[in-house]
């Protein structure tokens, strides 16, 4: 009797642990259900674009309503920001290859919150989080699930389904709200937070619920007849049973993606920011190549805003990156496009976008900025702006430019040189090399020209379309070394510090090459060892091949080497770029950018570390060491955001690594190691703060700057061979048959099909 006892104790024991062990699942997934930490939903009872343009206006080719037969489709229509609606589409919706842990596009729209029957994705929803949504609501056939912009699909030839994918719009898209009041701003910094792995946010939450899903018979049943809703009866039962199993494989992954990267970003991103450099390389390097690769990524940083960014001679934060191509290359890597780097004959398979990339890139070529909206936000002060305008041209335009470099005589040079821009002007008296002579900023090579052929591309004749010409003229941006901005150094630091060991790459092109193959091994002058390699100069290597497999595709370099074929050389020259060649640099510097529209960028300096410009033209010590991020409700007096505590917010503690508020400071003291500024006229050397009066002056200015005379667009965006979104599979430029996706225990992967 007494055994009897003991057993049924300890079976009341378990059964009470099981109990509590379910409650609390259950209490903690309805609580996820529920949004308990994130901010409320803030009603929009307008949306507004800016910029209307009153010298162009656009035709409606393809009606948007679904009805051929609407005489409003025939209607002009003015463009915002330099954009056409058709623009604006193909920008919020052309994918680039980007795919997270196998989710599929129609999974996002038929999946459950985790606990209930209710939808997980819905506006309301998904702009609590600070996603943003294209203000027209009428049917879209590119987003027939009322996605986000810039969450879109694209088709696999593995799955045989649209895969959700991340495009440049999701992250590089803004609205800023005011008094209810919306404003568009195309190409403006995003302000969600995308990459969290908190259970409430989207790709998290997509998980849970997707393995809540999978869990409970009664919410797949339900699931399964959504996503299946067009297959045929008799097929149902094996296509339900291959959903189960996909379902599966995309948790698996999420898994361990968790598992390898969950420690690695102590700072937390918060809304609006990610660690981009760090995780293109933990992605690339580390998920795709060896764990053993995996570095700590404590430097989050802004979306940067997109205009103008196609005038620029470097296209990246810091100057390492100089061709458009390589950096989109490397950008959607960073997104997880699949990309084979361990596997024998598949090595370099990949599922990049290279078309649908170079047409979103020649598509921002259009992007203007965002005109301040007078009617909405308060008339300009047109005499305090003027002061703002002559404090500007005396201590901001010296490194903020833009400089233009013109053809003078077939050479581009500075404009008026000696003029635009003095050298000493921004490199001050600290800033000198050991020897005591002056560090050279600027760029001053010279960009190979680039010729406009017979209006080909990929051999295909096209009658209203034609090759970019090269520049005739671009803005050089100046670089800043640390030690004289004094701002948070840690992105900077990182992404040239870090080395990373791409020796087993390297291995499996050896093997191939003794079998006869002519992919290319590192460059000894860039990568001497490759298991000590930097950021820059891998991904310039794993980047390039991705750019010539596709290349070598269409028939534009040889197959079996790198050389440009006869007569190809103006259509190779135009998808990179202008004829810009991939040559990363390691600059231990930043990049002051042109200012036109930086009011509608908040917040400020490369990490988001201040809230507003009027904070930015004030010492640190005046600035906000904690501020609160989720919402962008905008403040006009301070050209910044509302940035007190809320329910949900995101906060930003200045005193963590990779956040510093320091530097960039118009401050009292000598001048350089971050303080910047008026230079006294009796103490050459030292600077001082800016007055009160000046602040507002600058703030007032900046409402309405302009950065003068800018490049303009040679051609229409390159659109033409983007094949998406037939959904066909003919359709699909798959030159190597698609072979099955396997994974191993540290996320790497293998056997992706080739594309685009």
């Amino acid at each position: 009797m007494k055994r009897l006892l003991h057993w049924k104790t300890i079976l009341k024991t378990i059964a009470s642990l099981l109990l509590l062990i379910f409650v609390g699942a259950y209490g903690y997934l309805w609580s996820i259900s529920n949004y308990p930490n994130i901010p409320q939903y803030t009603e929009i009872s307008e949306y507004r674009f800016l910029t209307p343009s009153s010298d162009k206006v656009c035709t409606n080719p393809a009606p948007q309503n679904g009805n051929p037969n609407d005489p409003n489709n025939d209607l002009l229509q003015v463009s915002y920001q330099g954009w056409c609606d058709q623009q604006r589409q193909h920008y919020y919706r052309t994918p680039q290859g980007t795919e997270f842990f196998g989710l599929q596009y129609d999974w996002i729209s038929n999946l459950e919150k985790p606990v209930g029957k209710k939808p997980l994705v819905t506006r309301k929803y998904m702009q609590r989080l600070g996603y943003i949504y294209d203000p027209a609501k009428t049917p879209n056939v590119n987003n027939p699930s009322d996605l986000p912009v810039g969450l879109t699909w694209h088709y696999s030839p593995e799955t045989k389904a649209k895969m959700l994918d991340v495009s440049c719009a999701a992250c590089h898209s803004a609205q800023i709200t005011f008094r209810g009041t919306a404003m568009v701003i195309d190409g403006g910094p995003g302000g969600h937070a995308l990459p969290s792995l908190e259970p409430t946010q989207f790709i998290a939450n997509s998980i849970v619920s997707l393995s809540t899903t999978y869990l409970n018979p009664l919410k797949f049943n339900r699931f399964a007849k959504k996503v299946l809703k067009d297959v045929a009866e008799s097929e149902y039962t094996a296509a339900k049973k291959n959903l189960r199993k996909a379902t599966w494989s995309s948790i698996k992954q999420a898994l361990i993606y968790a598992k390898n990267n969950g420690s690695l970003y102590p700072t937390t991103e918060g809304y609006g920011r990610t660690d981009a450099l760090g995780r293109i390389a933990n992605t690339v390097y580390g998920d795709y190549i060896s764990p053993d690769n995996y570095r700590t990524a404590d430097a989050p940083v802004n979306y940067p805003h997109l205009w103008d960014i196609w005038a620029f001679d470097w296209v990246q934060w810091m100057g390492t990156v100089s061709q458009a191509m390589a950096r989109n290359i490397n950008e959607a890597l960073g997104t997880r496009a699949k990309i084979n780097l361990l596997h024998g004959a598949e090595l370099y398979n990949n599922s990049v976008m290279v078309p649908e990339l170079h047409c979103i890139e020649t598509t921002l070529q259009f992007l203007k900025p965002p005109q301040w909206p007078e009617d909405l936000m308060g008339r300009v002060d047109r005499t305090l702006a003027a002061q703002g305008a002559t404090i500007f041209a005396e201590t901001c335009a010296s490194c903020h430019g833009p400089f233009p470099r013109k053809a003078v005589n077939g050479d581009i040079n500075h404009a008026d040189a000696g003029k635009t821009h003095e050298c000493t002007t921004c490199h001050g008296p600290t800033m000198t090399n050991n020897d005591g002579t002056l560090i050279e900023l600027k760029d001053t090579r010279n960009h190979p020209p680039v010729a406009v052929n017979d209006s080909r591309r990929l051999g295909k004749p096209e009658s209203d379309f034609q090759l970019q010409y090269k520049r005739d003229w671009y803005w050089e941006l100046i670089h800043i070394p640390l030690e004289h901005i004094g701002t948070d150094p840690t992105s900077a630091s990182n992404m040239l510090n870090n080395r990373y060991d791409i020796s087993p790459l390297v291995e499996q092109i050896k093997q191939l090459r003794a079998n006869g193959s002519f992919l290319r091994l590192p460059d000894p002058a860039s990568i001497p060892d490759p298991t000590k390699t930097g950021f820059a100069e891998g991904l310039g290597f794993i980047g390039g091949e991705v750019r010539a497999k596709q290349y070598r595709q269409w028939g534009l370099i040889e197959q079996n080497g790198y050389a440009v074929v006869a007569g190809e050389q103006e259509q190779v020259a135009d998808l990179n770029g202008f004829g810009e060649s991939d040559t990363p640099e390691n600059w231990r510097a930043y990049r002051p950018r042109p200012l036109e529209g930086v009011w509608a960028t908040a917040p400020f300096l490369h990490n988001g570390s201040v809230p507003s410009i009027f904070q930015l033209l004030s010492p640190s010590e005046e600035r906000d060491q904690v501020f609160y991020l989720g919402r962008k409700e905008y403040n006009p007096a301070t050209l910044g955001l509302e940035v007190s505590k809320f329910k949900g917010a995101f906060k930003f503690d200045t005193s963590i690594t990779g956040n510093s508020n320091l530097g960039h400071e118009f401050n009292d003291g000598l001048c350089g190691d971050g303080v910047i500024g008026y230079e006294l006229a009796d103490r050459p050397g030292y600077c001082r703060q800016f007055t009160q009066r000046e602040r507002l002056a600058l703030v007032e200015y900046l409402k309405i700057h302009k950065d003068g005379e800018r490049p303009q667009p040679e051609s229409e965006p390159h659109c033409s061979d983007v094949q998406w979104p037939n959904q066909a599979e003919a359709s699909f430029k798959q030159v190597e048959a698609p072979t099955k996706l396997e994974t191993n225990g540290s996320n790497q992967v293998s056997g992706y099909g080739t594309g685009l």
